[in-house]
């Protein structure tokens, strides 16, 4: 680990541009708000680029605009009051030329059709070098307004032309500093391809659509740190959309994520896998607004109106490679599930001949308090377990209330379905972790707390091998755990354990 925190920190390092300010005022922009500047500031940034790099500077005042192109050496600044608001109309973002092709811009990867996949920004980069976006103003996408609302990406194709706020491709040495991104139409940002991406001290808010993500990532060299994410879908989502390479070099800490979906993914895309991420220092609570999501209304057994799915979703289900993952100093306040790990099967043509793998997950200093019965757990499928994952000093207080006659004791595979923390049904067979499929476990230092009585067993492991557990606790450090194991192998627990059968 020490090692990515180098490497990271060296990648990450972005000189100050030593040319000259470039004011888009001076370019004809308008600060009123109602005419549009897009050519304006167009006009600035190919003109900083072509002086040689400096600062595009968004003075205070509403500049209405349509897809920006970033160039080379260009710092597009906000300044405290300046307000980039994207425009209403559809007919402002032209659809975008994209050179770089993996799943994310090509259809055939899943259809077997050649089909290319169109996207539209609002601020765009591809193959750009040391460009950035700074200061304390504000990018709002104006994803609320009617054009935009076409319903989730899932269930129509037209839902897929509304704008991103950032999408940048193939780029090396980005930052981002200080300033707030909300209300895009989309995703609010994606980073696709690119080699150091530092994003530090931004604030995401994105209520407004549906698929409204906090920030996606499908890079290497990545260092997010200081950030406060508030949105309605995953906040912080790691992505991989190419069979031939890792997301990998990834560093997130000391961040605030709220969120209605997932707190931390890794996944779902998972083509070529994650490799080397570590999260620490992250509090994680449900979102400030549920416009979209109702989980208490649309879900079984959620005990309170307002909940995140997920904290920490960890899925390789389409045949990539996951290795060397660590969290730890996470702290989880409202969420239905603390911990869900998931190696799957639900895409995993590979034309290199490597098998699909979830191994070395390491997670440590973890508190959350849950309110559903879809405990955390640790699955992959018959034949292809996930491989060596360390729990420890963790404690999780679980909401209960489970009578024997709801206890399930076995539950399909599902593997071949989309990753989530309800995909195996809303009551799992443990009231605090489930493993299946699991070669390598350790346990210790773990506290399994429940609210009110429930008749599953704490700790619940079927088909996992070489598991060693030890100072597993209940609610007080007197209190002993029930464990039920079925078709497992070389399991060493101490005299804590209470064995259920």
């Amino acid at each position: 680990m020490k090692k990515i925190l180098f490497w990271t920190f060296c990648a990450f390092w972005i000189g100050s541009l030593q040319a000259r300010d470039f004011n888009i005022l001076d370019f004809g922009a308008s600060p009123a708000g109602t005419d549009l500047s897009t050519q304006a500031i167009q006009r600035s940034i190919d003109s900083c680029s072509a002086a040689g790099g400096g600062r595009v500077v968004v003075p205070p005042g509403t500049f209405r605009c349509g897809t920006l192109i970033l160039r080379d050496d260009v710092e597009l600044h906000l300044c405290r009051g300046a307000l980039l608001k994207g425009s209403d109309r559809l007919a402002d973002y032209p659809f975008l030329e994209v050179r770089y092709q993996s799943r994310f811009t090509d259809k055939s990867y899943y259809t077997g059709r050649r089909e290319r996949l169109r996207y539209r920004a609002l601020i765009f980069a591809e193959g750009c070098r040391n460009v950035a976006l700074t200061g304390d103003g504000c990018v709002d996408g104006s994803g609320e307004a009617p054009v935009f609302q076409l319903g989730n990406d899932a269930g129509s194709k037209a839902s897929l032309e509304r704008p991103i706020l950032i999408l940048m491709i193939d780029c090396r040495q980005v930052a981002l500093r200080n300033v707030r991104l909300r209300n895009s139409a989309y995703w609010m940002q994606c980073y696709l391809a690119c080699d150091g991406v530092s994003a530090y001290g931004i604030k995401v808010f994105n209520h407004c659509n549906f698929n409204n993500d906090g920030i996606d990532i499908d890079s290497r060299n990545v260092r997010i740190e200081a950030c406060e994410f508030d949105t309605d879908d995953d906040a912080v989502c790691l992505k991989s959309h190419d069979p031939d390479r890792w997301c990998e070099n990834v560093v997130i800490r000391n961040c605030t994520v709220r969120t209605n979906c997932n707190g931390v993914k890794l996944g779902t895309g998972s083509l070529g896998g994650f490799r080397n991420v570590l999260i620490e220092n992250i509090l994680l609570r449900a979102a400030s607004e549920n416009r979209i999501r109702h989980w208490q209304r649309d879900l079984e057994h959620v005990d309170i109106p307002h909940t995140m799915l997920a904290g920490l979703a960890i899925e390789t289900v389409d045949g990539g490679i996951t290795e060397n993952i660590e969290a730890k100093n996470l702290h989880m306040e409202g969420v239905q599930t603390p911990i869900f790990i998931k190696l799957g099967n639900r895409m995993t043509r590979r034309e290199d001949g490597r098998q699909t793998a979830l191994r070395n997950i390491r997670l440590s200093n973890v508190r959350a308090t849950s309110y559903s019965r879809m405990c955390s757990s640790i699955t992959g499928w018959p034949g292809h377990p996930v491989e060596h994952v360390v729990l420890s000093n963790i404690g999780i207080l679980s909401s209960g209330g489970t009578p024997e006659t709801e206890v399930v004791e076995t539950l399909p595979e599902c593997e071949t379905e989309y990753p989530e923390n309800n995909m195996f049904g809303f009551t799992l067979p443990a009231s605090g972790l489930w493993a299946r499929h699991v070669a390598g476990l350790e346990i210790e230092q773990v506290r399994l707390g429940l609210r009110r009585a429930d008749a599953r067993p704490q700790l619940v492991l079927q088909d996992v091998s070489e598991a060693r557990i030890a100072r597993l606790r209940g609610d007080t450090e007197e209190t002993a755990v029930v464990m039920r194991t079925d078709a497992c192998r070389r399991i060493v627990a101490d005299s804590t354990i209470i064995l259920s059968h």
